[in-house]
């Protein structure tokens, strides 16, 4: 099995005169120009309800922007076609509640479909991924199982495995350690660790309530504030009417 895809280096992430709203609500972000943090782990952090998911779907590339651009690299995500933003797509790994997982799909089935549909490896090479994955989070009795007859914490930590298995350059984890438990979510913090010293990773968003699970990540903070995006240290020069 071969891939054709060339997979670039990301190295900028920046929104340029972003907006976006959902229908009949306020904006969620107005007009924005804010470059992201690079080469960092990254806290967006807002009121609850205020688009901080919505913020991730957009860097994902899973949300249209109302208006504005949103780039990487430089080149404008909102005017590439399906085939040009997809070997961005692959560079970046994804996490949202408990979802996205393919209900008539079995564990190891969920976690194997990226890496063979995208042909990033072939059988054998992701066969043994997977599986060493499974055993390292000691879930091979869950590996036949569909999403909807395992435990939610289950559920979770196979949701963050599979946005771990295309080895991605950025990273988007939505309250990554509710419902985790403290030794999952430390052994998690580890796999992270180790994809930043010895594969791709390079650029990771977090949003999470969870300050003691924060607390052992080093982070920079940036806020999400009645549609604007600012970084920590700016918080205290903001004004109401900014």
């Amino acid at each position: 099995m071969e891939n054709h895809i060339q997979i670039p280096k990301i190295h900028r992430l920046k929104f340029e005169g972003l907006s976006f709203k959902h229908e009949s609500q306020e904006p969620i972000l107005q007009n924005v120009d804010y470059e992201f943090p690079a080469e960092e782990t990254v806290l967006i952090k807002s009121l609850q309800g205020a688009g901080k998911s919505t913020l991730l779907q957009i860097l994902a590339g899973l949300i249209i922007p109302t208006s504005g651009k949103y780039l990487i690299n430089d080149e404008n995500v909102l005017e590439m076609t399906f085939e040009e933003f997809l070997p961005y797509r692959l560079s970046i790994g994804y996490t949202f509640d408990y979802g996205g997982l393919i209900s008539n799909r079995t564990v190891y089935d969920n976690m194997i479909l990226p890496l063979l549909y995208h042909k990033l490896l072939d059988f054998n090479q992701a066969d043994l991924k997977i599986r060493e994955l499974l055993k390292s989070f000691e879930l091979e009795k869950f590996k036949d199982e569909r999403p909807a007859h395992i435990p939610g914490r289950i559920r979770k930590i196979v949701c963050l495995l599979r946005a771990m298995v295309i080895d991605p350059q950025v990273l988007l984890l939505d309250d990554p350690s509710v419902g985790l438990g403290q030794d999952i979510s430390l052994k998690f913090l580890d796999l992270i660790e180790q994809h930043k010293k010895e594969r791709n990773l390079r650029h990771i968003f977090i949003t999470s309530y969870d300050d003691k699970f924060m607390s052992l990540i080093p982070h920079r903070t940036i806020h999400l504030d009645n549609g604007f995006l600012y970084n920590h240290e700016e918080e205290s020069k903001r004004t109401v009417n900014l």
